[in-house]
């Protein structure tokens, strides 16, 4: 059984899809970057633009992309390090995103 996980946080429209998998490449659960969250990471400012793993999810509609570690790692990274940029509405919602992540031991991450 794979595991949905949520946040209290709003949702709006859909977001970017992102499916975890466990140590053994299974399928282990399912969240989601909500769309809210999306724009307050890239239309808040130009400080996403220093973050490499970042860059490779802004395109809400091309996203199609796999992390596995260490990128992941660096992912994860560059979530935390963004949270200081962001509006303080946001960090629920980017804090339970990096504790699934930080979990997992690959994603995928797929826009609309």
């Amino acid at each position: 059984m794979h595991a949905i996980i949520t946040c209290n946080t709003f949702r709006g429209t859909m977001g970017l899809d992102i499916i975890l998998y466990d140590d053994k490449g299974a399928k282990a659960g399912f969240i989601e970057i909500p769309s809210s969250l999306h724009e307050a990471i890239f239309m808040g400012g130009p400080h996403w633009s220093s973050y490499p793993y970042l860059r490779k999810i802004k395109d809400y509609y091309k996203t199609n992309i796999r992390f596995h570690q260490p990128d992941l790692h660096h992912f994860v990274g560059d979530l935390k390090q963004i949270r200081l940029f962001i509006d303080y509405r946001h960090h629920a919602a980017l804090d339970c995103l990096i504790d699934a992540l930080s979990q997992s031991q690959a994603i995928h991450v797929a826009g609309d």
